[in-house]
C-alpha cells in the first residue's frame, strides 16, 4: 500500500504524533541495520520510504526536545515474530542497535 507522505512535518514536544497511526498499524513498515566490521561500514534498509521518514521524525524530535544526550533504537518483540515501535521506530528483529549520543546543551 502506498502512503503519501507529508511534506509539511509538524512535531509536538510531547511527540504524539510519532509515529503515524497508519505506521503503528502495518507491521511491514521497518529498519534493519546491517553492520559490515571488515569494510567499516553501516547499511540503514528501510523496508518503505514510510519507515524511513517515521524514523527521520524521531531524530528530528530528539534533536528538537530531547534533553538526555542519548536515543536508542533496538529491536523487541512481546507477541512472537511481531516487532515493537520503540522510540517511534520499528525495527526488524535481526537488526542491530543504533544508539546516537549528542551534547545535552546546545
Amino acid at each position: 500500500m502506498k502512503c503519501e507522505l507529508n511534506k509539511n512535518i509538524e512535531l509536538t514536544e510531547d511527540g504524539d504524533n510519532i509515529p503515524s497511526d497508519i505506521y503503528l498499524i502495518e507491521n511491514e513498515h521497518q529498519l534493519y541495520i546491517e553492520l559490515n566490521e571488515s569494510n567499516k561500514y553501516v547499511n540503514f534498509i528501510f523496508s518503505s520510504r514510510l519507515a524511513m521518514y517515521e524514523f527521520g521524525k524521531a531524530i528530528i524530535h530528539e534533536a528538537i526536545f530531547g534533553e538526555g544526550g542519548f536515543q536508542e533504537f533496538y529491536p523487541l518483540a512481546v507477541e512472537a515474530s511481531k516487532p515493537e515501535v520503540i522510540n517511534g521506530v520499528r525495527m526488524n528483529l535481526d537488526s542491530a542497535r543504533l544508539f546516537i549520543n549528542y551534547p545535552s546543551e546546545s
